[in-house]
């Protein structure tokens, strides 16, 4: 059979030469559409590191001079930190509260500030400026239980059960595994010294990576710890607060509680509560304003164009084909060949024409990925690609992307190519040798 297809190919070869030019555009086109979209779904299918169930945020605002609810009287450094110290006590005294973390200068997921530091190893790379490892830093507060650590949910990187904070938290950081491998080959670095500067901070533990956005890859991060707050008039922003929810808590039922009686509670001084928010709402509003939602939304749409131009361009050939060759299919069902086996001989030749397209396509895909590269997400300037992740290494993503667009594209024109055939082959012979 294959011999005969091959033979019938090559006498159509002017009749399948529009399609087969829109197979390699397409192919190429499809190919540059789904890039990012495996991108971005591999990274989102990568562990957070943390558990977002259950987890909000309480935003506080702060009125201005030119806002009518201003207290001059309570707007110095040491009358906001005493009321917000009042605040802090509020919010972690709710009955629905497990664990909560004061975490300073929006040290939570999908926040609005990303902060980066250099960390070095040993006093010689610091001296020398060389050897450092760019990280992103969380602080939190430890006043009155505030664990940023517990409430987020992050697990030891060795044993993978919780992590304790250390008796005397001053002077001590918690670090990600993937900051340990860097700075020390290892992740096995409890009580050894990191340096920001001059003055050594020692790793009380290592934690399993985390992600700070949804759609990008773990960073290298280090966790430090402070004792108290500091009065600010900027306190609203340097100090929000994250809660996690006790197992079991009617979720509605708590914001709607929270808006109506703890809200007013939280009108103390200049301040005020600003928002509650779960992190599921921050994951999709960063989402929607790093334009993510609106990229995938974008390949998606391509996506799908090429899709219909394909489908369409293989039902329109193979109809007219289907029609052109109604004498042939006459003949072979005559000679006793059943509607599966033409079907299927029809098929076999859609399937030929894109494979022979798609394999011409691949040396200009090659071409393309290696001159305007593959597609990643620039989390910042410093970021060095894991090689763990797959669509971090070249060939394993060219790949992946390649075998991805082949089996849509194959998985359409053969639906496109069997509606036309399949109406075709089951025509009575009788009808079809008319056309003879």
């Amino acid at each position: 059979m294959l011999q005969t297809i091959l033979h019938q190919l090559w006498n159509q070869r002017r009749q399948n030469a529009w399609i087969f030019l829109e197979l390699l555009v397409v192919s190429f086109f499809l190919w540059t559409v789904i890039d990012p979209i495996y991108v971005l779904t591999a990274n989102r299918a990568i562990d957070r590191g943390y558990n977002p169930e259950g987890l909000y945020v309480v935003n506080i605002g702060m009125y201005d001079e030119t806002n009518g609810n201003f207290d001059p009287d309570m707007a110095s450094d040491s009358m906001n930190l005493v009321a917000y110290t009042r605040l802090a006590r509020i919010v972690r005294e709710q009955p629905e509260v497990d664990s909560w973390s004061i975490s300073a200068n929006q040290s939570f997921p999908n926040s609005n500030s990303w902060s980066g530091t250099q960390v070095f190893a040993d006093t010689a790379s610091l001296h020398k400026g060389e050897g450092y490892v760019h990280a992103q830093w969380y602080n939190f507060i430890t006043l009155d239980g505030s664990n940023l650590l517990r409430t987020y949910g992050m697990k030891d990187a060795r044993t993978g059960g919780d992590i304790r904070l250390p008796e005397q938290t001053q002077g001590k950081v918690f670090i990600s595994e993937l900051l340990a491998r860097r700075l020390f080959g290892t992740a096995d670095v409890v009580g050894r010294k990191v340096y920001e500067g001059d003055t050594p901070s020692e790793v009380a533990g290592v934690f399993r990576d985390f992600k700070h956005r949804d759609y990008e890859q773990p960073y290298p991060l280090i966790v430090r710890m402070y004792d108290d707050m500091q009065g600010s008039p900027y306190m609203a922003w340097m100090y929000p607060f994250v809660l996690r929810l006790k197992p079991g808590v009617d979720v509605s039922a708590f914001k709607q509680r929270f808006q109506q009686e703890v809200a007013p509670q939280l009108s103390v001084g200049n301040f005020y509560l600003d928002s509650l928010k779960e992190f599921s709402e921050l994951s999709e509003d960063y989402a929607m304003k790093s334009g993510v939602t609106n990229k995938l939304r974008l390949q998606y749409a391509l996506t799908g164009f090429a899709l219909l131009c394909i489908f369409l361009g293989m039902v329109g050939t193979f109809w007219i084909r289907s029609n052109a060759r109604r004498g042939e299919i006459g003949v072979m069902r005559s000679m006793g060949a059943s509607q599966g086996c033409i079907v299927r001989q029809f098929l076999i030749e859609a399937w030929l024409l894109l494979t022979v397209a798609f394999v011409l396509v691949i040396p200009f895909l090659l071409y393309h990925a290696h001159t305007s590269g593959l597609y990643m997400v620039e989390m910042r300037s410093y970021f060095v690609p894991n090689p763990a992740y797959g669509q971090n290494r070249f060939g394993f993503h060219f790949t992946v992307v390649l075998a991805l667009s082949y089996l849509v594209l194959v998985l359409i024109a053969l639906v496109g190519t069997y509606i036309p055939v399949r109406r075709a082959a089951r025509a009575l012979p009788v009808e079809a040798l008319r056309e003879e």
